[in-house]
């Protein structure tokens, strides 16, 4: 009897540790490390902000050569805007949501191979090294946190409905030529003010298709 006392509680104790261990990432910042290489092999540092709300997603990439680049995606409305400027003016570029989200169909169904024996600490954190294998063949090597999952498909384009968080992963894209090696250097979970998903009063409000038509004037 005794022995199974233990035996349940161990089970539940295990239950609780697992539950804890998968738990959304609903509020708060990872801040990544950026290395970028274009096509023709010049590299750039910077850093990429991830800040997260209830459904609301600010990313932030800033590069050493001036480029600058807000997406705020609200995942309550299927809105997703992207702030940029052009000639001094600011811009605030509607995207389609329907579109970002086709964009993640080839990633879909991934297999995810863990590798136990290849652990190291990213930003505080214990990440384990682990390969993804897509329907299509293709792999992607990075090391993640099993400890979070990001609270929304879309914010993490190659890496839909993951039950992780990645902490470090070189991001390719052979159509535009350039690789984004990214390495977690905080994750904090901590409150986060509603103005930051706002899109600044500066900001004029336009199409994709209006603005590629202002960046060829």
């Amino acid at each position: 009897m005794k022995n199974k006392v233990l035996f349940l509680l161990s089970f539940l104790l295990l239950s609780v540790v697992v539950a804890m261990a998968q738990c959304p990432f609903t509020e708060g910042t990872v801040k990544y490390k950026v290395e970028f290489k274009n096509k023709a092999e010049a590299t750039f540092t910077g850093t990429y902000i991830f800040t997260f709300k209830n459904g609301f997603i600010r990313k932030e990439l800033k590069l050493s050569n001036g480029f600058e680049n807000v997406e705020l995606i609200n995942t309550n409305d299927n809105t997703v805007y992207s702030l940029r400027s052009n000639n001094g003016r600011k811009y605030a570029i509607q995207l389609s949501m329907d579109e970002m989200s086709s964009r993640q169909e080839p990633y879909k169904g991934f297999t995810m191979l863990e590798d136990p024996d290849k652990e190291k600490v990213i930003a505080g954190k214990k990440a384990m090294k682990t390969v993804l294998v897509y329907k299509n063949g293709s792999k992607a090597n990075l090391y993640v946190s099993l400890d979070w999952y990001p609270d929304k498909t879309i914010t993490y384009e190659r890496f839909p409905d993951s039950r992780f968080m990645p902490l470090e992963y070189t991001y390719s894209d052979d159509v535009k030529g350039f690789t984004m090696h990214m390495v977690a250097e905080s994750v904090s979970q901590s409150p986060v003010e509603n103005a930051v998903f706002r899109i600044p009063a500066d900001y004029k409000m336009i199409s994709n298709e209006e603005y590629k038509l202002l960046s060829q004037q």
